[in-house]
């Protein structure tokens, strides 16, 4: 008889890997590990000296700090309070039978290829709205891929994938592109106080890579994803909304609530009457008005969003019949919070080994190590190139945010391109590509629990459990894939010389 392998619980590899981060903290202060890196003061222009020591937590002071902090950690992390919302308007919308019956009329006839490509591209544009994507774009692609007969956590997997190794793409300048310009422009001020690095200035590579990573994307999930998962069996439930042919009221009934989309838009529109109230008409500029850090729009993006799936899927639901009471409605909202309790538990350790790791400069450490090499080896074209994507990769594995990692690299990958006579705009481009790449896959990176999560709402094998290891080895393929594509795609730009933005080339 052979003996069944136990799995451990992906909250209990938290747990371990947080007393590990702990233990390694204390090494690292006995060995009195230090190191610094420099930061452009915007005001004077001048470099600042920034000391990063280990800070250690395996003692009597450091496990005093984290019980003390158990809590706030959890209360303070990013995706309890938005999955929540989230999945209260995901929830309308699906038992409404709003979504079933969309996305019946969307797939209608449409390959199955160009759903997985659609699925792919929707994530990687609507990574712009970051923690929003996570918590309203996978369950929708998840409930999508079973009204097409496949298994929802292939859905799952594809739009995670667009998300995260698609993050630095997108068809539209936005929120992205603010943060990194800020650390861009200053750091181009240490050789160039006159060059002015342009908001525009990667917008053409990030368009072509858009759509390349959304085919790219699509491969993978066709080739390797589906055919792993395998079979989805649905419950009785599922089964009987998934089947039933829509009829012409189900129809008039979803063309009328896409009509709720109209407020939205209304409130996107400046300059009308009791228009632009989710604009920040304050600052100048629409895109800054709209995705600005002062934008209400940007700020509640996760409540917006859902409030509008709660908005379609009651205008359906009363139309149809499918919600005659205000009970109905409640009941919608709390369906998917019913499969929640293993996502809170997730979070909850998640959160715990995100604030211990962030505590003891681990990261930050390995970061501006690792800057600091690249900086020692004073490399010039290609090799500069290709080098500085592989620092930013590891380093993104250990700091996963995108503005921390940049503000301590670019006082020194900046100056290194534009010796070599690679524009900013260009070195902007390459830690935008890299910095996609490979977050998916951190157990650091705030959004991994989730991904798990929802992988295991829909196992089906419910003496089993969906652990780290499964999840990694399901986004393994995404994260080669999609690393390698961005390298080619930053690669052909420069070879071939073409412009990355407007009026932008690689080289200066």
């Amino acid at each position: 008889m052979k003996k069944k392998n136990i799995k451990l619980h992906p909250a209990l590899v938290l747990l371990f890997l947080t007393v590990f981060i702990m233990i390694l903290s204390s090494i690292g202060s006995i060995l009195h590990l230090e190191t610094s890196y420099y930061t452009v003061n915007s005001v004077t222009g001048s470099l600042e000296r920034n000391i990063v020591t280990i800070k250690n937590l395996f003692n009597r002071t450091g496990i005093q700090y984290w019980i003390s902090n158990m809590i706030p950690n959890f209360i303070n992390f990013a995706p309890l309070g938005t999955i929540i919302v989230g999945l209260m308007g995901v929830g309308v919308a699906y038992k409404s039978g709003f979504l079933n019956a969309l996305f019946k009329l969307i797939s209608k006839k449409v390959p199955k290829k160009v759903i997985t490509f659609l699925v792919v591209l929707i994530g990687i544009i609507s990574s712009m709205f970051f923690e929003t994507a996570y918590v309203i774009i996978i369950p929708l692609s998840a409930i999508l891929f079973m009204n097409i007969s496949r298994h929802p956590s292939g859905g799952i997997c594809a739009s995670y994938a667009g998300i995260t190794f698609g993050y630095g793409a997108n068809i539209i300048v936005n929120g992205l592109d603010s943060i990194l310009l800020k650390y861009t422009q200053t750091a181009t001020t240490i050789l160039d106080q006159t060059y002015t690095v342009s908001t525009w200035g990667n917008i053409v590579l990030t368009i072509i890579s858009t759509f390349v990573l959304a085919y790219v994307g699509m491969i993978i999930t066709e080739k390797f994803i589906v055919a792993k998962l395998g079979r989805y069996t649905p419950s009785e439930e599922e089964e009987e909304s998934i089947s039933k042919e829509i009829t012409k009221k189900e129809t008039k009934g979803v063309i009328i609530s896409l009509l709720t989309i109209l407020v939205l838009l209304y409130c996107l529109i400046p300059g009308l009457p009791f228009s632009g109230l989710l604009l920040d008409l304050k600052v100048d500029g629409y895109l800054n008005q709209l995705f600005g850090t002062t934008s209400y729009f940007n700020q509640g993006a996760v409540f917006i969003f859902s409030a509008l799936l709660i908005l379609a899927g009651l205008v359906y639901g009363m139309r149809v019949k499918t919600i005659k009471n205000n009970r109905d409605l409640v009941n919608g909202m709390s369906y998917y919070l019913n499969s929640f309790s293993s996502i809170i538990v997730l979070i909850f350790f998640a959160s715990q080994l995100c604030a211990i790791f962030k505590e003891t400069n681990i990261g930050v450490f390995i970061t501006v190590s690792l800057t600091e090499l690249l900086e020692s080896l004073n490399l010039t074209g290609l090799l500069l190139i290709v080098v500085s994507f592989i620092i930013i990769i590891i380093s993104t594995i250990f700091v996963p945010k995108t503005s921390t990692k940049w503000a301590i690299m670019s006082p020194v990958i900046v100056p290194q391109f534009m010796r070599s006579s690679f524009s900013p705009e260009f070195a902007q481009a390459v830690y935008r590509a890299a910095d996609s790449a490979i977050k998916g896959i951190s157990p650091f990176f705030t959004y991994f629990a989730i991904l798990i999560g929802f992988l295991q709402i829909y196992n089906k094998k419910k003496n089993d459990v969906i652990t780290i290891t499964d999840a990694m080895g399901l986004m393994t393929p995404y994260t080669i894939a999609f690393t390698i594509t961005w390298l080619l795609i930053i690669l052909g730009f420069y070879i071939i010389g073409l412009p990355i933005g407007i009026g932008v080339r690689p080289m200066l």
